[in-house]
């Protein structure tokens, strides 16, 4: 008979070594049989790293060892466990953990922004609704901590009191983008499941775990692309550009609109519309997790590609063309509800550091693309320049989110022009340069958006 669990658990995906993968450890204090937990959750914000740092993959590594610190420092009276950017605390016997040596956030390092919150579980049924209760509460515990993170004003430690506060903080949009936050596991299936084999993201099934990569990395490849990918518009789906009017892609938030209304709306409380919105965010992660699956399958024989970013992957791949019909297979593959872009840049000897940092690069001008028939916004190569048509509409695209202001979604991808602007000098023709120099001159002396 499969256990309901493994054990020992298998290693997070890119966190320090001593961290162990949260949907393992969250199954195994199920099966032990305890009736009741006290859960606790800390996330970080993960964005102000990357823009500190202007390196995705540097700003995620940052957050997650200081969230390691933080787990270390925790004492054996916690389990802890992790996932992307979250840190899970269990522990069996009830407690009231108001005081913040409970939860050492101290410890992390570099200034990273934590938030926090704990809530009470109590779990009934057999080891797999345990192990439902617990990943449903983990879910609306994470929503409590992503709340006092944005706003660490807030007192509220425990989640269902600092979840009490949504309609009068946040935005009936702002709270779908609360609920479509990630999960502690996106199957919402047995965690010991065929396909999620050593090697692959525990989360993921068939797609290999970001540990890979840095075995590979080490290697220090010197041809080939380094390739990155990245689910465009997850939270609100992508729109045509041509003026039609027409939605591609429909978001994680959008497709929870509704229950974000009955949240404002006082009509249902908070912990049915958990309820509610717990399956049709593990439905969410699965068909992510499929998107991604053809993704890495895409691309074999021509490279690998690893689970490294949430909804991302990134690798080496030999051949460019390999690269661009994956993505487009993925993309059709799961036409309508998300598609991806890949940036991509040439390893030839280069610093791999340099290469990552300019497939960065190349994926930021995919997304500058998307919602249009340019081919680019599938596929951008670092060092093949837009022509004119493209050109036009990436300005465009930057010009509008000025003009929106820094607290307009999607503000954070002038950020990022910004800083690369002088990879933006090297792609565009010399007029579109021009206006998009005009642009940052505007913006200069000012803090970056994000």
């Amino acid at each position: 008979m499969t256990p309901a669990y493994r054990w020992p658990p298998r290693h997070a995906p890119g966190f320090p070594p001593d961290c162990p993968d949260a949907g393992d450890v969250l199954a195994r204090f199920a099966a032990a049989g305890d009736r009741a937990a006290t859960l606790a959750v800390v996330t970080s914000g993960l964005r102000a790293r990357v823009e500190d740092s202007g390196d995705h993959e540097a700003g995620l590594d940052l957050v997650r060892r200081s969230l390691a610190a933080v787990g270390r420092a925790a004492g054996e009276v916690w389990r802890p466990a992790y996932y992307g950017k979250d840190l899970v605390l269990v522990r069996a016997a009830p407690t009231d953990p108001q005081e913040p040596d409970h939860v050492p956030l101290a410890a992390g390092d570099s200034g990273v922004r934590h938030g926090w919150a704990w809530d009470h579980v109590p779990l009934t049924g057999d080891a797999d609704e345990r192990r439902t209760d617990l990943l449903r509460a983990c879910y609306a515990v994470a929503m409590a901590a992503r709340l006092r993170r944005d706003r660490p004003e807030l007192p509220q430690r425990r989640a269902a009191d600092a979840l009490a506060r949504v309609p009068e903080l946040l935005s009936v949009r702002a709270t779908a983008s609360l609920l479509a936050g990630v999960l502690v596991r996106p199957l919402d299936g047995h965690p010991a499941q065929p396909g999620t084999a050593d090697g692959e993201d525990p989360r993921l099934p068939g797609v290999p775990s970001a540990d890979g990569l840095a075995d590979l990395t080490a290697a220090r490849p010197t041809g080939g692309l380094y390739a990155v990918t990245d689910v465009h518009d997850i939270e609100w789906g992508t729109s045509s550009r041509a003026g039609d009017g027409a939605r591609l892609t429909r978001g994680n938030a959008r497709e929870l609109l509704s229950l974000a209304e009955a949240w404002h709306a006082a009509c249902t409380p908070v912990d049915e519309l958990v309820r509610r919105a717990y399956p049709l965010r593990a439905r969410r992660e699965a068909l992510l997790a499929g998107h991604l699956r053809a993704l890495s399958d895409g691309v074999a024989g021509a490279g690998r590609l690893y689970a490294t970013l949430g909804d991302g992957l990134s690798g080496v791949v030999n051949d460019a063309e390999a690269l661009r019909t994956a993505v487009a297979g993925a993309n059709r593959w799961i036409e309508g509800q998300m598609h991806s872009g890949a940036g991509a840049a040439p390893l030839d000897g280069a610093d791999l550091d340099a290469a990552r940092r300019r497939a960065h690069f190349s994926l930021h001008v995919t997304k500058t693309l998307k919602g249009t028939e340019h081919g680019q916004r599938v596929l951008h190569v670092y060092g093949q320049p837009l022509d004119r048509d493209a050109a036009e509409t990436a300005v465009a695209f930057l010009t509008h989110l000025s003009a929106a202001g820094p607290g307009a979604p999607g503000a954070h991808h002038l950020s990022h022009a910004r800083r690369w602007r002088d990879d933006w000098r090297r792609h565009l023709p010399s007029p579109r340069y021009a206006r998009l120099e005009r642009l940052f001159a505007t913006m200069d002396g000012q803090p970056p958006a994000g």
